[in-house]
């Protein structure tokens, strides 16, 4: 994440996770902070999660509240976690409150593991097969083409086909590599010069890959606002904080027009139907907990189905590209016999 300054100094999702749990293992052993800190941050490695967790610790022993040397840490410690813990010591239950969001952290980030490993094997097999076409169009069956040319060999219907196919191929070979060398650039331009939030909302825009990370960051929203919410914390600083929280520029602007429209006096439901960020069912879903004073209860709910899509589609999204893949391989399987048809014939003629 990057910190206020835009530097790549901010603790990540994973490590926010980390961090909150220790905060609430410490709690929940009624250990004190400071010390309990300090001894933690000594069994981690260098980086960004021990640095905030050791000044966090030198902050407390100096004898500051928990909630103002949070304040401390705003360009490592993101706002939704210091809102958790903010919220947590208000309401006496920090450890409980921190234990919960350090597991649904952790359960995100589980889940977008298995998302990319369910898609990793079929995309990586697709792309292999597709290599292999390339190069049997290229070579194999130029090869074949030049012999039935030199003798002269008419060919069936079938073959033609395999040969004009080859052509097209090996046509579109050169653009396909532009283009491929092109969305190489910009993926490293991307992971150069935007933040992370602007690249996790570009990627909800990707062709199948959005079907997955949209339901994901939905998940996310309603799973980070639900937690600030049963901690009482007020409706529109809870959306903007899980605006931040979500890591999503996208997202982040959208909670933050959520957040002026409800203390403009709108309804929250109201709000959000006006977005297209979100699914229509949403804000009827939500505007029927809002009635009933069970919004995080609804959250939670939605959460669970959204966290259910974002796998259904994974699955589907890697039987299509396992399809996909297993046709390009029994299309390269077949053609063999295909190209060897008129040899046989040439063999033929001339041992005749």
């Amino acid at each position: 994440m990057f910190g206020p300054d835009g530097a790549r100094n901010g603790l990540s999702g994973a490590e926010a996770g980390e961090f909150s749990r220790r905060i609430a293992d410490l709690t929940a052993a009624g250990l004190p902070l400071a010390p309990g800190l300090a001894a933690l941050s000594e069994e981690l490695p260098r980086g960004r999660l021990r640095r905030s967790m050791t000044e966090l610790a030198d902050a407390l022993d100096s004898g500051m509240p928990l909630a103002a040397a949070v304040e401390t840490q705003q360009e490592r410690i993101p706002a939704h976690l210091r809102g958790l813990v903010i919220a947590g010591a208000r309401s006496g239950r920090l450890g409980d409150l921190l234990l919960r969001f350090s597991t649904y952290a952790g359960f995100a980030n589980e889940l977008k593991r298995q998302l990319v490993l369910s898609l990793a094997y079929p995309l990586l097999t697709l792309a292999i097969a597709i290599g292999l076409s390339f190069f049997v169009s290229a070579f194999v069956v130029a090869q074949f083409e030049h012999i039935f040319r030199d003798f002269n060999i008419p060919l069936a219907g079938l073959v033609q086909m395999v040969v004009y196919v080859a052509h097209v191929i090996n046509a579109a070979c050169l653009p396909l590599g532009a283009v491929a060398a092109v969305l190489i650039l910009v993926v490293l331009a991307a992971r150069l010069f935007l933040k992370p939030a602007s690249r996790r909302s570009l990627s909800t825009h990707l062709p199948l890959l959005g079907w997955i990370w949209t339901p994901t960051r939905h998940s996310e929203f309603c799973r980070l606002l639900a937690l600030l919410l049963e901690n009482r914390s007020p409706l529109p600083e809870s959306l903007r904080l899980t605006g931040e929280g979500i890591q999503d520029s996208g997202m982040e602007r959208a909670c933050g027009i959520m957040a002026n429209e409800v203390e403009a006096g709108r309804s929250f439901a109201l709000a959000m139907s006006k977005l297209r960020r979100f699914p229509p069912g949403l804000p009827r879903l939500l505007g029927w907990a809002e009635k009933r004073m069970t919004l995080p209860e609804v959250l939670h709910l939605a959460a669970a189905m959204f966290e259910s899509q974002a796998r259904s589609q994974a699955t589907l999204i890697g039987m299509i590209v396992s399809v996909a893949c297993v046709l390009n391989v029994l299309a390269l399987i077949m053609l063999i016999p295909v190209l060897f048809l008129p040899l046989i014939t040439l063999i033929s003629r001339l041992s005749g």
